[in-house]
């Protein structure tokens, strides 16, 4: 499988509940940085979530406060997403070469009064207390039953037709081009093997493995009693940041800005 075919869809963050709060309460976050919400989802058999959503052009940020099952700021998330229908069934293909078995699972979403489909899914790891990854595509009826007026190109659901009822072209992210993880050491195994069986070209240097995509590069790091979770989201940005240029939120994140189109946002030790 090429790069190409499996990409970044969006990253979840737990963080603490003074960090979640600030990051909420953000005026910068909320009326400049980029498309910025605080949504309740509502999902099949009355399950469902609410969380912080930060849209780049085809990627987003999912921020929640801490989880209930793992340590305050140590739970994360990698959602991978392919762009064209009958994309998950190959990256399932590819992955059950390894012995395990990938078979996808359907999300309904609840909107109107009514349950539709909205993705499907493959779950890569679950370990609960601290990291899952997932793959999904979307359903091809997905835009036209939720959003009026957008439908889906002859392939399927892009990320990018997915996000632009939203995204802010204006505003300055463009996307999520690098993520850092620290991961218990089977995670770290285990996600790594996949990123590989999924073409993405690994380089290692010293204790971190990195793993490059055509869009997005993943360095995985083992955690630690104080590094936990996603450590930084590398950025690209629309347009250069003036002015003032490091913003901190409660003591367990801050996002700076470079010079040119880039801004790095660290999360937990990592930002302090």
């Amino acid at each position: 499988m090429t790069h190409s075919q499996v990409h970044l869809n969006h990253v979840i963050i737990h963080v603490d509940e003074p960090t979640r709060s600030a990051i909420a309460q953000s005026a910068f976050l909320k009326n400049a940085f980029a498309a910025f919400e605080a949504s309740t989802i509502a999902i099949e058999d009355g399950g469902g979530w609410s969380g912080l959503y930060i849209d780049g052009e085809q990627t987003y940020i999912e921020i929640f406060g801490p989880s209930q099952s793992a340590v305050a700021g140590a739970a994360a998330g990698i959602c991978l997403g392919v762009d064209h229908a009958g994309g998950l069934e190959k990256a399932c293909a590819i992955l059950s070469q390894s012995g395990r078995v990938y078979s996808p699972d359907l999300v309904r979403r609840q909107l109107d009064g009514q349950e539709i489909p909205w993705f499907r899914y493959v779950d890569l790891i679950d370990s609960g207390v601290s990291f899952t990854s997932s793959i999904m595509e979307y359903d091809q009826d997905f835009l036209w039953r939720s959003r009026p007026g957008l439908n889906p190109g002859p392939d399927g659901i892009s990320r990018k037709q997915y996000n632009a009822a939203r995204f802010r072209p204006e505003r300055y992210l463009k996307n999520i081009s690098a993520v850092t993880l620290a991961l218990a050491p089977a995670d770290f195994a285990l996600f790594g093997s996949q990123l590989a069986a999924l073409g993405y070209a690994e380089t290692s240097t010293g204790e971190t493995r990195t793993f490059c995509g055509q869009e997005v590069t993943f360095h995985l790091l083992q955690s630690t009693a104080s590094l936990k979770g996603v450590v930084a989201l590398r950025l690209n940005l629309l347009k250069k940041k003036e002015g003032e240029t490091i913003y901190r939120f409660g003591s367990g994140s801050v996002l700076q800005f470079d010079t040119e189109l880039g801004a790095t946002w660290r999360f937990g030790p990592a930002s302090e």
